[in-house]
């Protein structure tokens, strides 16, 4: 089975934004039942699940090449870093399907293999800041590799199943709906909202930032380049 998430009209996306140190990312799934999955990509035909500690030894490297990097990084090297903590949670592997990769004569892959999910996932994607100095804005919800500077956690609110994708069922009430919440307790309680300071206004963006991970992004290319400081 498949679905579709971020209907649109009010049904769109579930999201929070946070930058946290590489040992505090861990730390909140500590005593989750959860799982990370590939769903953005083909896998290997053995494939069943990515294991956690590569996932946060991921976060690591990305934390360490990417979020407090001194110097600009080619978009190429930082995709290297930034694909491998692109990925899903669930809570249950038995919430997970496989399907089958054909080519154009209908033969199937004995290499690779789709993950499908029969509920919805949560993604952890890459978290932007933009700066628009000649507007004296700022933003956190444009694609900005340059301005790369944390992760965010997305849910749909709702989603349509295969084989109508017709009607919309709100998530609210799948158990990954409640680790999504539980993810982002965790994330409060260690953190807080983020202030932004330029060289002419404070900027409350709606992103969550710990008291360690303050101590080192303010080095971020990014931030440096554009006079702004993360309080």
């Amino acid at each position: 089975m498949s679905y579709f998430g971020g209907l649109g009209a009010g049904k769109g996306w579930n999201t929070f934004k946070f930058i946290l140190t590489p040992a505090e990312f861990e730390s909140i799934f500590k005593d989750l039942n959860y799982y990370f999955i590939i769903t953005n990509s083909r896998v290997e035909i053995d494939y069943t699940k990515t294991e956690k500690q590569f996932v946060f030894d991921s976060y690591k490297d990305f934390f360490n090449a990417i979020l407090i990097e001194e110097k600009k990084v080619e978009e190429k090297e930082q995709w290297s870093f930034e694909s491998k903590i692109r990925i899903s949670i669930i809570d249950s592997l038995s919430k997970i399907d496989f399907e089958d990769i054909r080519d154009k004569k209908g033969k199937i892959s004995n290499e690779f293999k789709l993950v499908r999910p029969i509920e919805p996932v949560i993604n952890i994607s890459p978290l932007y800041i933009t700066s628009y100095k000649n507007k004296e804005s700022l933003s956190i919800s444009v694609y900005n590799t340059e301005g790369t500077i944390g992760l965010e956690l997305n849910y749909p609110k709702f989603v349509s199943f295969a084989p109508d994708f017709e009607t919309p069922i709100e998530t609210n009430s799948f158990d990954t709906y409640n680790l999504f919440n539980l993810l982002i307790k965790n994330i409060k309680s260690i953190s807080n909202k983020a202030k932004v300071q330029s060289d002419t206004k404070l900027f409350r963006p709606n992103f969550w930032i710990s008291p360690d991970a303050k101590k080192v992004i303010n080095q971020n290319h990014y931030i440096k380049t554009n006079n702004l400081y993360i309080i």
